[in-house]
Protein backbone atom coordinates (compact mmCIF):
# COMPACT_ATOMS: atom_id res chain seq x y z
CA UNK A 1 0.00 0.00 0.00
CA UNK A 2 2.65 2.40 0.80
CA UNK A 3 6.59 2.31 0.10
CA UNK A 4 9.26 3.59 2.98
CA UNK A 5 10.65 6.18 0.20
CA UNK A 6 7.20 7.59 -0.68
CA UNK A 7 6.37 7.89 3.09
CA UNK A 8 9.66 9.61 3.69
CA UNK A 9 9.00 11.92 0.48
CA UNK A 10 5.48 12.68 2.61
CA UNK A 11 7.18 13.59 5.42
CA UNK A 12 10.05 15.71 3.77
CA UNK A 13 7.32 17.82 1.71
CA UNK A 14 5.14 18.14 5.04
CA UNK A 15 7.65 19.52 7.47
CA UNK A 16 8.65 22.07 4.30
CA UNK A 17 5.77 23.00 4.27
CA UNK A 18 5.28 23.28 7.69
CA UNK A 19 8.10 25.63 8.16
CA UNK A 20 6.62 28.15 5.42
CA UNK A 21 3.14 28.03 6.87
CA UNK A 22 4.80 29.20 10.72
CA UNK A 23 6.62 31.81 8.63
CA UNK A 24 3.06 33.00 7.09
CA UNK A 25 1.79 32.60 10.56
CA UNK A 26 4.21 34.89 11.82
CA UNK A 27 3.43 37.39 9.48
CA UNK A 28 -0.15 37.22 9.39
CA UNK A 29 -1.22 35.67 12.37
CA UNK A 30 -4.16 33.60 12.58
CA UNK A 31 -5.69 30.62 14.18
CA UNK A 32 -7.17 28.81 11.44
CA UNK A 33 -3.13 29.32 10.09
CA UNK A 34 -1.68 27.97 13.28
CA UNK A 35 -3.55 25.09 13.13
CA UNK A 36 -2.90 24.09 9.75
CA UNK A 37 0.51 24.68 10.88
CA UNK A 38 0.72 22.14 13.85
CA UNK A 39 -1.40 19.97 11.77
CA UNK A 40 1.08 19.86 9.03
CA UNK A 41 4.14 18.72 11.50
CA UNK A 42 1.86 15.87 12.81
CA UNK A 43 0.84 14.48 9.79
CA UNK A 44 4.54 14.99 8.53
CA UNK A 45 5.78 12.89 12.00
CA UNK A 46 2.81 10.44 11.35
CA UNK A 47 4.40 9.88 7.83
CA UNK A 48 8.12 9.53 9.23
CA UNK A 49 7.15 7.32 11.92
CA UNK A 50 4.99 5.13 9.38
CA UNK A 51 8.40 5.33 6.61
CA UNK A 52 10.30 3.98 8.93
CA UNK A 53 7.93 0.96 10.18
CA UNK A 54 7.64 0.29 6.07
CA UNK A 55 11.39 0.14 6.15
CA UNK A 56 11.75 -2.22 9.21
CA UNK A 57 9.71 -4.74 7.61
CA UNK A 58 10.64 -4.02 4.03
CA UNK A 59 14.34 -5.13 5.14
CA UNK A 60 12.74 -8.20 6.54
CA UNK A 61 11.12 -9.19 2.85
CA UNK A 62 14.70 -8.55 1.34
CA UNK A 63 15.77 -11.14 3.87
CA UNK A 64 15.54 -12.28 7.41
CA UNK A 65 19.34 -11.65 7.45
CA UNK A 66 19.15 -8.69 5.96
CA UNK A 67 16.50 -7.42 8.36
CA UNK A 68 17.15 -5.20 10.84
CA UNK A 69 15.64 -2.05 12.61
CA UNK A 70 15.81 1.51 11.05
CA UNK A 71 18.63 3.37 13.16
CA UNK A 72 21.90 1.97 11.26
CA UNK A 73 22.91 4.42 9.01
CA UNK A 74 22.72 8.39 8.62
CA UNK A 75 19.85 8.20 5.84
CA UNK A 76 18.12 6.71 8.85
CA UNK A 77 18.86 8.39 11.39
CA UNK A 78 18.45 11.66 9.75
CA UNK A 79 14.12 10.82 9.62
CA UNK A 80 14.69 9.47 13.01
CA UNK A 81 15.71 13.33 13.63
CA UNK A 82 13.50 15.14 12.06
CA UNK A 83 10.65 12.93 13.83
CA UNK A 84 11.67 13.07 17.42
CA UNK A 85 12.68 17.10 17.32
CA UNK A 86 9.20 17.41 16.00
CA UNK A 87 7.63 15.38 18.65
CA UNK A 88 9.90 17.66 21.46
CA UNK A 89 8.47 20.94 19.53
CA UNK A 90 4.89 19.35 19.25
CA UNK A 91 4.84 18.79 23.34
CA UNK A 92 6.50 22.65 23.95
CA UNK A 93 3.97 24.10 21.71
CA UNK A 94 0.77 22.59 23.19
CA UNK A 95 2.14 23.09 26.55
CA UNK A 96 3.14 26.85 26.10
CA UNK A 97 0.12 27.86 22.91
CA UNK A 98 3.31 29.97 21.58
CA UNK A 99 3.51 28.72 17.69
CA UNK A 100 5.28 31.39 16.82
CA UNK A 101 8.65 29.45 18.15
CA UNK A 102 7.72 27.13 15.24
CA UNK A 103 9.50 28.78 12.44
CA UNK A 104 13.01 28.41 14.31
CA UNK A 105 12.06 24.73 15.05
CA UNK A 106 10.94 23.85 11.77
CA UNK A 107 13.57 25.34 10.08
CA UNK A 108 16.04 23.46 11.77
CA UNK A 109 14.12 20.15 10.66
CA UNK A 110 13.97 21.47 7.37
CA UNK A 111 17.94 21.51 6.95
CA UNK A 112 18.12 17.94 8.39
CA UNK A 113 15.43 17.33 5.21
CA UNK A 114 17.83 18.97 2.88
CA UNK A 115 20.51 16.90 3.47
CA UNK A 116 18.20 13.35 3.61
CA UNK A 117 17.39 14.56 0.10
CA UNK A 118 20.80 15.18 -0.91
CA UNK A 119 22.11 12.00 0.72
CA UNK A 120 18.81 10.26 -0.81
CA UNK A 121 19.50 11.35 -5.01
CA UNK A 122 23.39 11.79 -4.77
CA UNK A 123 24.20 9.07 -2.80
CA UNK A 124 21.39 6.62 -3.19
CA UNK A 125 21.43 6.26 0.65
CA UNK A 126 18.06 5.12 0.91
CA UNK A 127 18.68 1.58 -0.60
CA UNK A 128 18.65 -0.93 1.94
CA UNK A 129 22.12 -2.66 3.35
CA UNK A 130 22.57 -5.23 5.48
CA UNK A 131 24.16 -4.19 8.97
CA UNK A 132 28.21 -4.66 9.46
CA UNK A 133 28.98 -6.96 12.30
CA UNK A 134 29.49 -3.90 15.11
CA UNK A 135 25.67 -3.10 14.88
CA UNK A 136 24.25 -6.53 15.16
CA UNK A 137 23.42 -5.74 18.71
CA UNK A 138 20.44 -5.41 20.40
CA UNK A 139 22.18 -2.53 22.11
CA UNK A 140 21.30 -0.79 19.06
CA UNK A 141 17.71 -0.47 19.73
CA UNK A 142 18.01 1.44 22.68
CA UNK A 143 21.47 3.17 22.40
CA UNK A 144 20.53 5.47 19.13
CA UNK A 145 16.78 6.58 19.74
CA UNK A 146 18.31 7.48 22.93
CA UNK A 147 20.87 9.41 21.49
CA UNK A 148 18.59 11.59 19.04
CA UNK A 149 16.14 12.44 21.70
CA UNK A 150 19.20 14.24 23.30
CA UNK A 151 19.95 15.34 20.02
CA UNK A 152 16.47 16.61 18.57
CA UNK A 153 16.29 18.22 21.98
CA UNK A 154 19.46 19.96 21.72
CA UNK A 155 18.67 21.07 18.40
CA UNK A 156 15.22 22.68 19.73
CA UNK A 157 17.35 24.71 22.31
CA UNK A 158 19.72 26.18 20.05
CA UNK A 159 16.73 27.47 17.77
CA UNK A 160 15.25 28.77 20.79
CA UNK A 161 18.18 30.44 21.48
CA UNK A 162 18.66 32.37 18.09
CA UNK A 163 14.87 33.14 18.74
CA UNK A 164 15.83 34.59 21.98
CA UNK A 165 18.59 36.75 20.78
CA UNK A 166 16.28 38.10 17.87
CA UNK A 167 13.12 39.03 19.85
CA UNK A 168 15.62 40.73 22.56
CA UNK A 169 17.51 42.62 19.52
CA UNK A 170 13.98 43.71 18.34
CA UNK A 171 12.96 44.69 21.79
CA UNK A 172 15.91 46.84 22.36
CA UNK A 173 14.68 48.39 19.13
CA UNK A 174 11.22 49.04 18.95
CA UNK A 175 9.46 47.08 21.45
CA UNK A 176 6.39 47.61 19.69
CA UNK A 177 7.11 45.96 16.43
CA UNK A 178 5.02 43.35 14.77
CA UNK A 179 7.89 40.73 15.66
CA UNK A 180 7.82 41.02 19.39
CA UNK A 181 4.02 41.06 19.70
CA UNK A 182 3.69 38.00 18.08
CA UNK A 183 6.48 36.24 19.93
CA UNK A 184 6.45 34.49 22.84
CA UNK A 185 8.31 36.41 25.74
CA UNK A 186 11.92 35.88 26.14
CA UNK A 187 11.22 34.39 29.96
CA UNK A 188 9.07 31.85 28.09
CA UNK A 189 11.86 31.38 25.29
CA UNK A 190 14.45 31.05 28.31
CA UNK A 191 12.28 28.70 30.39
CA UNK A 192 11.61 26.03 27.32
CA UNK A 193 15.21 26.45 26.25
CA UNK A 194 16.71 25.13 29.76
CA UNK A 195 13.98 22.36 29.70
CA UNK A 196 14.64 21.46 26.38
CA UNK A 197 18.48 21.19 26.77
CA UNK A 198 17.65 19.64 30.57
CA UNK A 199 15.47 16.75 28.63
CA UNK A 200 18.08 16.19 25.78
CA UNK A 201 21.02 16.19 28.73
CA UNK A 202 19.45 13.55 30.61
CA UNK A 203 18.38 11.63 27.34
CA UNK A 204 21.83 12.01 26.29
CA UNK A 205 23.29 10.87 29.70
CA UNK A 206 21.16 7.77 29.38
CA UNK A 207 22.88 7.12 25.51
CA UNK A 208 26.03 7.58 26.40
CA UNK A 209 26.19 4.95 29.32
CA UNK A 210 23.88 1.95 27.22
CA UNK A 211 27.00 3.33 24.14
CA UNK A 212 29.84 2.30 26.98
CA UNK A 213 27.81 -1.03 27.79
CA UNK A 214 27.83 -1.96 24.10
CA UNK A 215 31.36 -1.09 23.66
CA UNK A 216 32.20 -3.33 26.58
CA UNK A 217 30.18 -5.87 24.66
CA UNK A 218 31.61 -5.53 21.07
CA UNK A 219 34.95 -4.48 21.35
CA UNK A 220 36.28 -5.81 25.22
CA UNK A 221 36.34 -2.09 26.65
CA UNK A 222 34.23 0.36 28.35
CA UNK A 223 36.01 3.35 26.87
CA UNK A 224 38.30 3.61 24.04
CA UNK A 225 38.69 7.66 23.56
CA UNK A 226 37.81 6.58 19.93
CA UNK A 227 36.92 10.09 17.99
CA UNK A 228 33.37 9.39 18.20
CA UNK A 229 33.05 8.87 22.17
CA UNK A 230 36.10 11.72 22.54
CA UNK A 231 33.31 14.14 20.84
CA UNK A 232 30.37 12.20 22.87
CA UNK A 233 31.91 13.18 26.00
CA UNK A 234 32.44 17.00 24.42
CA UNK A 235 28.72 17.20 24.03
CA UNK A 236 28.13 16.28 27.54
CA UNK A 237 30.54 17.95 29.45
CA UNK A 238 29.15 21.49 27.17
CA UNK A 239 25.65 20.90 28.60
CA UNK A 240 26.78 19.91 31.65
CA UNK A 241 28.30 23.03 32.29
CA UNK A 242 25.73 24.89 30.13
CA UNK A 243 23.06 23.64 33.19
CA UNK A 244 25.15 23.90 35.76
CA UNK A 245 25.66 27.58 35.48
CA UNK A 246 21.96 28.08 35.51
CA UNK A 247 21.09 26.25 38.37
CA UNK A 248 23.78 27.10 40.29
CA UNK A 249 25.17 30.42 39.06
CA UNK A 250 21.67 31.61 38.13
CA UNK A 251 22.84 32.61 34.50
CA UNK A 252 19.51 33.84 32.20
CA UNK A 253 18.95 35.06 29.26
CA UNK A 254 21.83 36.14 26.08
CA UNK A 255 24.91 34.35 27.09
CA UNK A 256 23.18 30.87 27.58
CA UNK A 257 20.97 31.73 24.22
CA UNK A 258 24.40 32.11 22.62
CA UNK A 259 25.42 28.91 24.32
CA UNK A 260 22.49 27.12 23.11
CA UNK A 261 23.93 28.21 19.82
CA UNK A 262 27.29 27.50 19.56
CA UNK A 263 26.60 23.80 21.42
CA UNK A 264 24.59 23.07 18.37
CA UNK A 265 27.68 23.23 16.13
CA UNK A 266 29.85 21.03 18.48
CA UNK A 267 26.90 18.50 18.69
CA UNK A 268 25.99 18.82 14.74
CA UNK A 269 30.08 17.99 14.90
CA UNK A 270 29.74 15.16 17.09
CA UNK A 271 26.90 13.86 15.18
CA UNK A 272 27.63 14.09 11.56
CA UNK A 273 31.27 16.04 11.50
CA UNK A 274 33.14 13.21 12.95
CA UNK A 275 31.86 10.87 10.86
CA UNK A 276 32.72 12.51 7.20
CA UNK A 277 36.34 14.04 8.78
CA UNK A 278 37.53 11.69 11.69
CA UNK A 279 38.19 7.31 11.24
CA UNK A 280 37.61 5.28 14.31
CA UNK A 281 35.60 2.58 15.85
CA UNK A 282 32.74 4.29 14.52
CA UNK A 283 33.40 4.59 10.54
CA UNK A 284 30.40 2.21 9.65
CA UNK A 285 28.63 5.81 10.26
CA UNK A 286 30.57 7.16 7.28
CA UNK A 287 29.23 9.41 4.43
Amino acid sequence: LISSQSATMWMSALFVMATVTYLIYLIWPSEFIGKIATSMVWSATTMGFVGLMVRWRESYLISHDVGHIPVSNLYEVFILFAIITALIYLFYEARTRAKGMGVFVLAVISAAIAFLLWYHFAKGAHEIQPLVPALQSYWMKIHVPANFVGYGAFALAAMLGVAYLLVERAQKRNPQSVFVARMPSLDMLDDVMHKSIALGFAFFTVATVLGAMWAAEAWGGYWSWDPKETWALIVWLNYAAWLHLRLTKGWRGAPLAWWAVIGLFVTTFAFLGVNMFLSGLHSYGEL
